[in-house]
C-alpha cells in the first residue's frame, strides 16, 4: 500500500493555518558536556541518546544520572531506550529520577503479529515507573521493517500516549524529507493530533529544512546532527543550538505575519 493511500493529503497540506507559537527545541545529547552546551544555547528540552548505538540508542546509566544532576530540573529530560524488540537492555534508565519521557523504536516489528502486545507491556512498565512512553513512527518504515504510521497512531491512542515522534531509522539515507513529502508528513501529524497526541518531528533536520515543515501544531522539533560539529556522532555546539532556536522563532514569526 502506498503512503498516499494510508494518509490522504487533501486538506492537510502546508496551506493550513500556522500554529500560534513556535515549536519547542529538543536537543539529543550523549553526555553532560553536550547537555550543558544545549542548555546554554537555548534548548527547551534535553534528550539522552547514544548515536553510536542506533537511531534511538540508549545512553549509559551513569551518563544519564550525570545529565539529570546537571540539568537540575531546569528543563524536561527524555531518554532513548533502543528498539522494542531489545529494549530490556536499557530498562535501568527507568530507575533514574528526572527522566520524564522515554522512547522505543519499532524496527523489525512489522513482521511480528505480537508487537502491539509487546508494546503495550512496555508502556505499562514505563507507566508503572512514573514515566511516559513516546510512540515512534519511522519515516522510512519499510526500510526499518516497522509498522506503518497508521498502525502506530492507533496503538498509541489505545495506550493513552501523550507524544508521537516521527523520525528516521537509517541515518545514512537522508533526512525525513527524503522519505516523506511535506503533505504526507502533514497527514501523519494531523492524524496524530486528531488522536490527541503531541507531535515531535526529527530526522536529519537542518536550518534550511525547517521551512519545509508543515503548518500544523508541532510540539517539539528534535535535532542532533544539525547542531553537531560534523555528523550526528560529533559534539553538540552551543552556537548551533542557538542558531536553531533563533531560526525556529524567526520562521514561525513569518508564518504568523
Amino acid at each position: 500500500m502506498s503512503r498516499d493511500a494510508l494518509f490522504p493529503i487533501s486538506g492537510v497540506g502546508p496551506s493550513e493555518a500556522p500554529q500560534p507559537r513556535p515549536p519547542k527545541l529538543l536537543v539529543s545529547v550523549r553526555n553532560v558536556e553536550e547537555a550543558a552546551a544545549a542548555l546554554a544555547g537555548g534548548a527547551d528540552w534535553i534528550d539522552l541518546k547514544e548515536p553510536l548505538a542506533g537511531p534511538l540508542g540508549a545512553a549509559p546509566l551513569d551518563t544519564a544520572r550525570e545529565v539529570v544532576a546537571m540539568v537540575a530540573g531546569r528543563l524536561p529530560i527524555s531518554a532513548a531506550l533502543g528498539e522494542l524488540l531489545s529494549w530490556p537492555a536499557a530498562r535501568c534508565l527507568l530507575d533514574v529520577p528526572g527522566i520524564e519521557v522515554v522512547k522505543l523504536g519499532l524496527s523489525g516489528c512489522a513482521t511480528r503479529s505480537d508487537w502491539p502486545r509487546l508494546w503495550q507491556t512496555a508502556a505499562d512498565v514505563v507507566q508503572d515507573a512514573g514515566k511516559q512512553l513516546v510512540a515512534v513512527v519511522y519515516a522510512d518504515w519499510n526500510r526499518a521493517e516497522a509498522p506503518s504510521p497508521e498502525e502506530v497512531v492507533a496503538q498509541a491512542q489505545g495506550a493513552q500516549c501523550r507524544y508521537l515522534l516521527v523520525d528516521t531509522f537509517d541515518k545514512t539515507a537522508g533526512s525525513i524529507f527524503d522519505h516523506l513529502a511535506g503533505d504526507a508528513l502533514a497527514a501523519i501529524l494531523r492524524r496524530a493530533i486528531d488522536a490527541s497526541l503531541r507531535v515531535v518531528v526529527a530526522g536529519g533536520l537542518s536550518l534550511a529544512s525547517l521551512s519545509e515543515l508543515p503548518h500544523v501544531d508541532i510540539e517539539l522539533i528534535a535535532v542532533r546532527g544539525g547542531v553537531c560539529a560534523g555528523k550526528r556522532t560529533g559534539r553538540v555546539q552551543q552556537q548551533r543550538v542557538a542558531e536553531f532556536r533563533q531560526t525556529i522563532d524567526d520562521r514561525w514569526s513569518k508564518r504568523l505575519s
